[in-house]
């Protein structure tokens, strides 16, 4: 049987006009005229047989009916919207879109894209860098990679990697101080992260040992940059591992200790529930798991 519906134009018109209760922003949202706005909706009206809008010496009302096919029709166009949007991303040219911390971005993802591109041509990375964690209900981002707890509700969530932290500092610091054992942690500045005022005790406590952290003179405001700092040779740093492998192969830092502690979180890779089929996010998924830089060592 056919659907007896009304032209899809007009409607488009009614969810603006009934939006704004105002013909003339919603000519404006439009691009037309609040002449040919208040034709268009006579229009629908008459298609109907229901009066939708009161017309008022200033402006316009929803009539009752007009209010509750207002509901009806705001709820389709926002289904076909998300309908749209799931469409394009399962069966348009592929172009996968990740969220991720800049440490992960700089240091494993962005040396690899060419690689990537190479192996497979089909599909776009797109690297979108934030501190902030983006809610994949509602941003424009594939996937997100974090480090955390792994508990992200309303989300498929899989690891990608632990994370193992020890102090790193420039060659040239290193060979300065004759680093060699741990205990000489307790006579060189030690670089601490603003906000994590405890990190260098809690890695000692980890270890079997305490470490003295009121002598540290210089506190920096993220983790990419102390390890810029340590970089310099303004210091020991505590880096991750395998966040920091492709620094350590380059020589820009070293591991003047064998000691290392386990990270209170991992890395994790989450997507939405309904893009759990997308040939893509499995291909990226497998293709960064096998980075050399994640399993190389120092």
């Amino acid at each position: 049987m056919a659907r007896k519906l009304p032209p899809l134009h007009l409607l488009q018109l009614f969810e603006a006009a009934g939006r704004h209760l105002s013909f003339k922003k919603a000519a404006e949202e439009l691009f037309l005229t609040p002449s040919a706005i208040s034709h268009q909706i006579k229009a629908l009206e008459e298609n109907l047989g229901i009066v939708l809008f009161t017309r008022l010496t200033r402006g316009v009302a929803l009539t009752s009916a007009g209010a509750n096919y207002l509901i009806v029709v705001r709820d389709i166009f926002e289904r076909l919207d998300q309908g749209t949007k799931v469409l394009k991303q399962q069966f348009s040219s592929q172009s996968l879109r990740i969220s991720t911390i800049p440490t992960i971005a700089t240091n494993i993802i962005i040396p690899k894209l060419g690689l990537f591109g190479q192996t497979f041509p089909d599909i776009e990375l797109r690297i979108e860098t934030s501190l902030v964690l983006v809610d994949l209900r509602y941003d424009d981002c594939d996937v997100g990679i974090r480090l955390g707890s792994g508990n992200y509700p309303g989300l498929v969530v899989e690891k990608l990697f632990d994370v193992q932290v020890t102090p790193m500092c420039s060659p040239e610091f290193a060979d300065k101080h004759q680093l060699k054992d741990i205990r000489q942690i307790f006579d060189v500045p030690l670089l601490q992260l603003s906000g994590r005022d405890s990190s260098w005790a809690e890695w000692g406590a980890a270890l079997g040992f305490s470490v003295d952290e009121s002598s540290s003179p210089l506190n920096l405001g993220s983790y990419d940059v102390v390890m810029q700092g340590a970089q310099q040779g303004l210091g020991l740093a505590l880096g991750g591992l395998p966040l920091e492998n492709s620094v350590l192969a380059s020589g820009r830092l070293v591991r003047p200790f064998k000691e290392q502690a386990p990270f209170e979180h991992a890395c994790y890779i989450a997507f939405r529930p309904q893009d759990k089929h997308r040939s893509d996010i499995k291909i990226f998924i497998d293709w960064f798991k096998q980075l050399p830089e994640l399993s190389m060592s120092e």
